[in-house]
């Protein structure tokens, strides 16, 4: 092409392959949770962890209040309230999952694009 496109691709090479050799180390769980704590979608991260700890706290009181009850009705009523529990808490793995997979399409995304012009 021409010479300023040269002095363009001479001098993001460095940052470039610093950039592809960071993105090539596969993530590992913990550096995937790490990653869906920063960035835009953050919020929503915390919001997840919030609501399954409350969640979870809540299920916990239920079950206690399910063994401390004698009256069947009672006992079915707090029942009702664990598999309320168990079901948020599943949707809230779901949907943190769905996240931690989303962040990695991204970052892999990301790898080969930057794959593609070092290659250029």
């Amino acid at each position: 092409m021409s010479d300023i496109d040269d002095k363009i691709r001479q001098a993001l090479n460095k940052e470039d392959e610093a950039a592809i050799a960071e993105l090539n180390e596969q993530a590992g769980l913990f550096e995937m949770i790490g990653m869906s704590l920063h960035g835009k979608q953050a919020w929503m991260t915390y919001y997840m962890w919030i609501l399954g700890f409350v969640t979870f706290i809540f299920g916990l009181y239920a079950l206690s209040r399910f063994f401390a009850s004698d009256d069947t009705a009672v006992q079915l009523a707090w029942m009702l309230a664990i598999n309320t529990c168990l079901a948020t808490i599943v949707v809230i793995k779901v949907l943190g999952w769905m996240q931690m997979t989303k962040l990695e399409t991204m970052r892999e995304i990301k790898r080969l694009e930057m794959r593609l012009l070092s290659q250029d």
